[in-house]
């Protein structure tokens, strides 16, 4: 085997596009996964890389001696890494988004929550590009190259039972998976960014939406200000729907290291301030999950959302 992968960890990822049933009309080989909650990234190489080409290598100091010592070079992997809580008995999303900002606490805080990878694709393996491959051929090459691997890497699940595939989706998500991803087994990896070639049907009544402000002081902010993803204005700017409720102090804090001031304010009113203008401040957009809104289907929010989690792993130009 070649020692250099033909695929670079910078090359676009697949991406879902929702959808409310389990079987989108027009595809006949369905496949089902189920859909986790971690950082999706590619791996190759002993490097983890994001879906937006970040290396996020020194994040997992607990991963890379099992990459090193278990995979080939050329081997190119496509994954969500994962931390679980035991206590909880469920995924641990917040102690993945922990090691963003822990510094040089990194081996500490990886100590406490240890990661481990689900992979569910790969996009070569032996020098060869497998992009343009069936993923059910691609599925094969998969499981046979992580055959007989334990933890910290794994395969992910995957079904064509439709029935299988709703019991995932009603149990599973006890645990902390999102819902499931469909995909088509006839399908090629696409090679160009920001296409969506697989659906997903999450659980949760969620909106992936780009906190584009803030109101408070960036320390401690008391709420963060909201746009819908691809609304923007006649010069490109994202059009501000509303904000989120008001922030404890503890979620205050988490999301400090996000906000990056731009250097420009504006003055509104929002739903659950007074009468009086609320001054924002501007930020580099980022991902931020919300409770959805009724009013949301219509590009619309009535009312303050209520902030689930940020997102910092997303691209906030590939979210829906």
């Amino acid at each position: 085997m070649s020692d250099v992968a033909v695929v670079s960890l910078h090359s676009p990822v697949a991406l879902a596009r929702p959808v409310d049933d389990l079987s989108p009309s027009g595809v006949k080989n369905l496949v089902w996964e189920p859909k986790w909650d971690g950082y999706r990234a590619l791996v190759g190489g002993g490097k983890i890389f994001s879906r937006n080409g970040t290396n996020l290598t020194p994040l997992f100091p607990d991963l890379t001696p099992a990459l090193a010592s278990r995979l080939p070079d050329d081997l190119v992997l496509d994954e969500e890494v994962l931390a679980w809580d035991p206590a909880a008995g469920r995924l641990d999303f917040e102690g993945l988004q922990a090691r963003m900002t822990a510094g040089r606490r990194i081996r500490t805080v990886a100590a406490r929550r240890p990661a481990q990878l689900v992979v569910f694709d790969v996009l070569a393996a032996g020098s060869e590009d497998l992009r343009g491959r069936p993923l059910q051929d691609r599925r094969t090459v998969l499981e046979q190259a992580l055959a007989g691997m334990a933890s910290p890497i794994v395969l992910c699940q995957q079904t064509d039972d439709v029935a299988l595939a709703r019991k995932w989706f009603h149990t599973l998500t006890a645990g902390g998976i999102e819902g499931l991803v469909i995909k088509d087994a006839g399908g090629s990896y696409p090679t160009v960014p920001g296409q969506r070639v697989w659906w997903k049907v999450k659980a949760r009544q969620t909106l992936d939406m780009l906190a584009v402000g803030f109101t408070g002081d960036v320390g401690a902010p008391n709420a963060l200000v909201l746009a819908f993803p691809g609304v923007v204005d006649d010069d490109g700017q994202p059009v501000t729907a509303e904000s989120t409720t008001s922030l404890s102090k503890a979620v205050s804090r988490s999301l400090s290291p996000l906000l990056h001031p731009t250097g420009d304010t504006f003055e509104r009113t929002f739903a659950w301030g007074s009468a009086a203008p609320t001054q924002v401040t501007v930020v580099t957009p980022f991902v931020v999950e919300v409770d959805a809104d009724a009013s949301a289907a219509t590009r619309v929010l009535r009312h303050a959302a209520r902030l689930h989690r940020a997102r910092p792993d997303l691209d906030p130009a590939e979210t829906n």
